[in-house]
């Protein structure tokens, strides 16, 4: 899907915190252009699609992106249960919102273990394969004006790809009953080394889809401001489908090597350690 600049929205101030003080971040890629940001260090795409281009680029997400290849698919399944897992042992069955349910897979898991599952999505084509089995609100979540109340509510490889995080968040935490938890996980840490070390070309680094990159810390200090308690942190890679050690270890050397001869690294990062960060909140 081309893009052109009729699609776009120029940023000037960090669209986390609102500062005006940012630097460029890595290298164009695509014609994108990413900044960090000087006062919170958010990663954010300057350029980025516009509400209009979003909504054309999520329309046929789920075919064109989500589903196209059967490797990623396959993996991603073994990452539901691994994530379920996870939250599972904390949350226990209840009621459960997934934020960017996409077809309601990852829901699916939760349903088929006693949980009652609703879900939110922004893109018509995977909210009508998603409503086929649960309950599905469509469109913008911050502006649903949903009533219900939830026991576990999952932002799900979701939050980098809303162009007001704040306002999905916010939502959330009124949504979610006490003693509930919100399970942010398979999100890009921008924290992870080969952020650092690759730049734009880290594999997370997608600039059309993904428009910021966050730091545990940015979750940390937003939720304690709102009364939630941090009581899980975990970065999955050894476990994953992903982890290919001596490959992933030799890749990441190279590019080591690379910026040490100042020269740019000129290929996509592996999986690796830190990479995605999996938390959870919990409302007292």
């Amino acid at each position: 899907m081309t893009f052109t600049a009729m699609d776009l929205e120029m940023l000037a101030e960090c669209p986390w915190c609102c500062s005006s003080d940012h630097v460029e971040w890595g290298r164009p890629v695509r014609n994108f252009l990413s900044a960090e940001c000087m006062s919170c260090k958010l990663i954010f795409v300057k350029n980025r699609l516009n509400e209009k281009a979003l909504q054309k680029y999520y329309a046929t997400y789920l075919t064109d992106m989500h589903r196209a290849d059967a490797l990623k698919n396959k993996q991603r399944e073994l990452m539901y249960e691994l994530e379920f897992k996870f939250i599972d042992k904390i949350s226990g069955p209840g009621k459960v919102l997934d934020v960017g349910c996409g077809a309601g897979l990852f829901l699916d898991v939760f349903k088929a273990n006693g949980y009652s599952c609703h879900g939110v999505e922004f893109g018509a084509e995977a909210a009508a394969a998603a409503s086929k089995k649960h309950q599905i609100y469509t469109g913008n979540f911050s502006k649903l004006g949903i009533t219900e109340k939830f026991d576990l509510i999952v932002f799900r490889g979701v939050i980098e790809h809303i162009p007001q995080p704040r306002a999905y968040l916010d939502e959330a935490v009124r949504l979610l009953d006490n003693g509930g938890y919100i399970f942010i996980t398979s999100t890009p840490n921008a924290d992870a080394f080969s952020c650092e070390l690759f730049k734009e070309k880290w594999n997370q680094h997608v600039p059309e889809a993904h428009l910021m990159h966050f730091r545990p810390d940015h979750f940390e200090q937003y939720f304690r401001s709102v009364g939630l308690e941090i009581i899980a942190e975990y970065f999955f890679y050894e476990e994953t489908p992903y982890a290919n050690f001596e490959e992933d270890i030799i890749a990441v050397a190279k590019a080591i090597e690379m910026r040490r001869a100042g020269k740019p690294v000129d290929f996509i990062s592996p999986g690796f350690w830190g990479n995605m960060m999996s938390i959870v909140y919990v409302k007292r």
